[in-house]
């Protein structure tokens, strides 16, 4: 393809793993298809993950685009902290606005994909160039979903409402939530990624034997009150922890995250987009636990059957260590059949039709 001129800003929310890296393959796809096209991410995000998910040369941007949730760990949310974040956000957010409306008429920006922070939307639209959003859900309905208990929720979820109404098009994921609020919108099937090193040859990197291997897995927040003692009664299985899976020690021993997933018989974890699409695109089956008052889990829930095996395990006995058990049901469920996995490809033609 021949290169287009001016920069693709992409930006990401900051609440989650998943949202970035499902964003930086998407980003990979459009670097493969225009190698020379200058990109910009947006976003309070680490440089170092960064650069392991998009090739080539990418400027970072630090900065909050959105409140998203506060997390007390990977399963419990902190409303009231969450509530002051919103508001503290959404008071400045009109002067927010104003500045990426600057900086993208700085930069020459062509388009701008984000996932999901619903402020480059409003400034997209106000610099004249043309958006994209990458989404199964949208924090206008989160935000309505918390509402109903705290009301003052509403007002947050109006505003990303409103911002939300000015992309250009939607990106739609599987595992959708209510996304009605954008008003144009095309489905590019699963993002996910792949493991890169085969499966057997990482097992022998990671020093894994024999015995089946169960990766517990809940993102950068974890969950403290699991402990490797807890689980190292039962040696039936092999238990791999977080500290297993850091970055460096990855990089160490040259493997990425999916690589991981796809060395596992099982992964234990929350149901989020991240890490069920990694089961999915590895083939691995997953032991799930309940995540709090979060409306994207029932959906999860819902739909991960038909894309994997799954069995569900209680916050109780999880953190009891009682996993044992729902890991023998998960190993005896049959493999699904290879998933389409091409969504990161088809997302990256329709930013490249942007970009003209």
């Amino acid at each position: 393809m021949a290169e287009s001129t001016g920069m693709l800003v992409a930006y990401v929310t900051g609440h989650g793993y998943g949202h970035l890296v499902r964003l930086g393959e998407v980003l990979r796809e459009v670097r493969a298809r225009a190698p020379g096209l200058p990109m910009t991410l947006v976003g309070d995000v680490t440089e170092p993950l960064v650069r392991t998910l998009v090739p080539g040369p990418l400027a970072l941007r630090r900065v909050a685009c959105d409140a998203g949730l506060v997390q007390r760990d990977a399963l419990q949310v902190d409303e009231a902290a969450s509530l002051r974040r919103c508001r503290e956000l959404d008071a400045t957010f009109e002067a927010r606005c104003a500045v990426e409306t600057g900086f993208l008429r700085s930069v020459g920006a062509r388009a701008v994909l984000a996932d999901v922070p619903p402020l480059p939307f409003a400034a997209a639209a106000r610099a004249g160039v043309p958006s994209l959003a990458l989404a199964n859900f949208s924090w206008d309905w989160i935000y309505r979903h918390l509402a109903a208990r705290e009301p003052a929720f509403a007002a947050s979820a109006a505003l990303a409402a409103s911002a939300y109404r000015e992309a250009g098009l939607l990106l739609a994921l599987p595992f959708a939530g209510d996304l009605s609020a954008f008003p144009r919108r095309v489905e590019v099937g699963l993002v996910a990624r792949h493991p890169r090193v085969p499966r057997e040859e990482v097992r022998r990197r990671a020093g894994l034997d024999g015995r089946p291997a169960v990766l517990v897995s809940f993102g950068g927040l974890g969950v403290p009150r699991l402990s490797r003692e807890v689980l190292a009664r039962d040696a039936e299985f092999q238990w791999l922890l977080p500290e297993d899976a850091t970055t460096a020690r990855l990089t160490a021993l040259g493997l990425i995250y999916p690589d991981l997933v796809a060395a596992a018989d099982v992964v234990v974890s929350k149901p989020g987009y991240g890490i069920v699409s990694d089961a999915v695109a590895a083939g691995a089956r997953l032991v799930y636990t309940e995540r709090g008052d979060f409306p994207e889990y029932p959906v999860l829930v819902r739909d991960m059957p038909r894309w994997l095996g799954c069995v569900h395990v209680s916050n109780a006995d999880l953190f009891a260590g009682r996993l044992s058990e729902p890991v023998r049901r998960a190993l005896s469920l049959p493999r699904p059949p290879p998933a389409d996995t091409g969504g990161a490809a088809r997302a990256a033609e329709q930013v490249l039709a942007a970009l003209g």
